[in-house]
């Protein structure tokens, strides 16, 4: 045991010394990448996440979740095996976007409303990206198409719910606590000051993991560990651009979709779009996993239902791209 630990403190300080030399070597790009990760997240992801944050938490711990429980129980038990309050954490994620909804479903955790599986259950279809963003941002704006963000997002949703069906024979025989003993009208206290202060702990955590992973971007870029990947992309698909924005929306969803953008309207920018919802990027997975740990719900299920979600969204984004946008190639 301690010399797994000696190892691993090894590891970790080699690690330090060598983000320490790249910091040194590249300061004037790594700046510009924290900057613009700061810019981001200030003026796009703040305005937009925190009035959420704040209002799911109050909401959370109010007599409000016990009632949608009851309306929607008959639903989500039949196809998702869960209570209903789980539709409440659905429809959060779906008007807030990432990561909104894993901590939602962390929040209901940590309030004793859903049970070990069933916040498994909830955490894999939970997690979206919001309608907003989509249609407005990345279609009206990067893709010049608020048709392109609709379908979008339809392909986002349907398999968002595939997946929560998918899931649902995960620990099956166990009863969603919701169902059981969490429907109820009693308030949990919860203080103004604890409210504010879990949001804006919340809303700074997003904004440094996106700077960090425009850090690590940009370190990549520099180190141009990515450059293989990127030419192997490009031969299979035979655009340089719509290559590197694949690589791009992996590590960071936003900085994938406008690289993709550039290249227009084709037959394969709305399934490399539906790819980049499905999966998140890794700045996404880091983010909801900080909630999900912090509430003790394993994570293993969450990482493996984004890859899917992620191989699903492509699938579906083809089709859809067929139907709707056959003519464009």
């Amino acid at each position: 045991m301690t010399k797994t630990l000696s190892k691993f403190l090894d590891g970790l300080l080699f690690f330090v010394l060598v983000a320490l030399s790249l910091i040194l070597c590249f300061n004037k790009a790594l700046s510009l990448a924290v900057i613009d990760g700061f810019k981001l997240w200030f003026a796009c992801v703040l305005p937009s996440v925190f009035p959420y944050f704040f209002i799911t938490a109050i909401m959370t711990g109010l007599s409000f979740t016990g009632k949608i429980s009851r309306f929607l129980s008959p639903v989500t038990k039949r196809l998702f095996n869960t209570g209903g309050i789980t539709g409440y954490a659905f429809f959060i994620s779906l008007i807030s976007g990432y990561p909104v909804g894993a901590k939602t479903v962390a929040d209901l955790k940590e309030n004793n409303l859903l049970g070990e599986a069933e916040a498994v259950r909830a955490s894999t279809f939970c997690s979206t990206s919001s309608p907003m963003f989509l249609i407005s941002s990345v279609g009206s704006i990067m893709f010049n198409s608020a048709t392109f963000g609709l379908v979008l997002f339809l392909v986002h949703f349907l398999s968002a719910i595939l997946m929560g069906i998918t899931f649902s024979f995960y620990k099956r025989k166990e009863k969603p606590l919701s169902l059981v003993s969490a429907v109820r009208d009693e308030k949990i206290n919860l203080s103004l000051y604890e409210t504010t202060f879990s949001a804006v702990t919340s809303v700074l955590v997003v904004g440094g993991l996106i700077t960090v992973f425009y850090i690590l971007t940009e370190v990549l870029l520099s180190v141009r560990i990515l450059v293989p990947l990127v030419s192997v992309l490009e031969k299979l698909l035979g655009d340089k651009t719509l290559a590197e924005g694949i690589v791009f929306g992996i590590l960071e969803t936003t900085r994938g979709y406008k690289a993709v953008s550039g290249c227009g309207i084709t037959f394969l920018t709305l399934p490399v779009c539906a790819f980049f919802c499905g999966f998140g990027g890794l700045s996404v997975i880091a983010q909801s996993l900080a909630y999900l740990k912090k509430a003790k719900i394993k994570t293993a299920p969450f990482i493996l239902a984004k890859i899917l979600q992620a191989v699903l969204s492509f699938v579906l984004g083809l089709i859809f791209s067929s139907i709707f946008f056959g003519g464009v190639f």
